[in-house]
């Protein structure tokens, strides 16, 4: 026994010779250069490294101290009840070895199969109306509890994550939600998809910094919820206009139903392609598709992945927020007919599984558009939540600081608006985590699943306005 504690301990002061011994909490253990530190750390299975290099080479460059982590190491090195599970372990080791402030996970669904090169976690928070599961990137964003433990959203140890059904709510999981580092995702499906996210990137930050077309913002919004919502009874641009009245450095453009700016995909396509450094929508969205509905009550569709093709606003990327439903709901595929069952047990619509069979969801169709679309998108995964009125009577609409879906947008520009954040994922982060402080999102049903669904499509580095050359 002597002697086999003599060779443990040769074997620290041997290991700590060459750099820091760390041991985590699931029993493995690492040696750390300490030398090194990093902002970021990217994850993504070996097979998009090569295209992910000139990436890494730009974050190097202009001080983003950045490096590959590959799934297939992440498999090896950590354990954890299953692929998601591990990988959150390893960004808990990234922090503690390296304090790193970004995390970029690379990889949606292999094509149009059920497997992944990164996997989600789907959240079972019961909104009791369609989804009751739905992803939720926020559970790789939120390492820690209020404790300082390691974050599982699994409290009550069933393996059913984020648990929050309307008829077993003294069964839910006690989580945290508050998120510890910026944390984003590019969905991308094959290596052609990395190349154009990872171009889009670099030419955005090496070239927007003092261009006059970033200062542009876009606001476009309808009635969202016809015959309701006096005094604002046009939600969709009530909440445009409160939002765009936070940016007082940026000149304000609105694409609305009431003045006819807005009548079609038309007015959103010649829009886009004038350059803009923000867009925010508010209204409706189906997997394809963003529409709202006409003074009259009728459904008018303004947007869909077919009218894609006619952006070409290369490098005029804008960073575009939505208030509305599903548009980062990345598990869509064409052969999504074949969960129809397991729809169909969850009560879910006709409408929504036939949607989810879409081959891409809209917001990562506008993400890998080469010569247009965006530079990054933030929307919900499932379906979006907000309220109408002015209770309270101050003379705002209450959706923008309900802490509901238009409420995260609302934030998120307040702090484009009123703080001085440079990087996306850290005005994501705080928008996420001021919301939940706020509004206390563990305590109402909605509020805790409005703020897990509110997904980040993009780098969480990415330099607002890019940097100076």
């Amino acid at each position: 026994m002597r002697k086999t504690i003599g060779i443990i301990v040769l074997g620290v002061l041997l290991l700590n010779s060459l750099g820091s011994v760390v041991i985590s909490d699931h029993g493995l253990f690492a040696i750390i250069d300490c030398s090194e530190q990093y902002n970021m750390v990217i994850i993504s299975p070996n097979v998009f490294s090569d295209e992910l290099q000139p990436l890494i080479d730009h974050k190097n460059t202009i001080g983003m101290m950045t490096f590959l982590k590959s799934t297939e190491e992440i498999y090896q090195e950590y354990h954890g009840r299953d692929k998601a599970e591990q990988i959150k372990y390893c960004i808990k080791d990234m922090i503690e070895s390296y304090n790193i402030e970004y995390v970029l996970l690379v990889g949606g669904r292999i094509g149009q199969t059920f497997r992944w090169y990164i996997p989600p976690r789907y959240s079972h928070v019961d909104d009791g109306f369609m989804h009751k599961e739905f992803l939720s990137d926020l559970y790789y964003a939120d390492i820690y509890d209020d404790h300082g433990e390691f974050e599982d959203w699994d409290s009550n140890a069933n393996n059913v994550f984020s648990e929050w059904f309307i008829d077993e709510p003294e069964n839910r999981d006690i989580i945290d939600l508050k998120p510890d580092i910026a944390l984003g995702r590019l969905a991308c499906r094959n290596e052609q998809e990395v190349v154009t996210v990872v171009n889009k990137i670099i030419a955005y930050e090496q070239n927007t910094y003092g261009k006059e077309w970033f200062k542009n913002a876009l606001f476009i919004g309808g009635d969202t919820n016809p015959g309701v919502g006096d005094p604002f009874p046009l939600e969709g641009e009530s909440d445009c206009t409160y939002t765009a009245s936070l940016l007082d450095d940026f000149s304000c453009t609105s694409l609305f139903v009431s003045d006819a700016s807005l009548t079609g995909p038309e007015d959103i396509i010649s829009s886009f392609n004038k350059g803009y450094g923000f867009v925010l929508f508010h209204g409706h969205g189906l997997q394809d598709g963003l529409f709202t509905h006409t003074l009259e009550g009728e459904r008018l569709s303004i947007f869909h992945t077919e009218n894609i093709s006619q952006l070409s606003h290369e490098p005029m990327y804008p960073i575009m927020v939505v208030g509305c439903c599903v548009t980062t709901e990345y598990d869509v595929g064409v052969f999504n007919f074949l969960q129809i069952f397991k729809n169909l047990r969850q009560h879910h619509h006709y409408q929504t599984w036939k949607y989810e069979c879409v081959s891409e969801v809209l917001g990562w169709n506008l993400m890998k558009k080469s010569d247009g679309g965006t530079i990054a998108y933030i929307g919900d995964s499932s379906t979006s939540w907000g309220m109408n009125g002015d209770d309270n009577q101050d003379g705002i609409p209450d959706s923008v600081h309900d802490g509901l879906t238009p409420g995260l947008c609302t934030e998120f520009f307040r702090i484009i608006g009123t703080e001085e954040f440079e990087t996306l994922g850290m005005v994501y982060k705080n928008t996420i985590r001021n919301v939940v402080e706020s509004y206390d999102g563990l305590e109402g049903r909605i509020h805790c699943k409005n703020v897990q669904e509110f997904q980040l499509l993009g780098d969480p580095s990415l330099q607002i306005g890019g940097y100076p050359n």
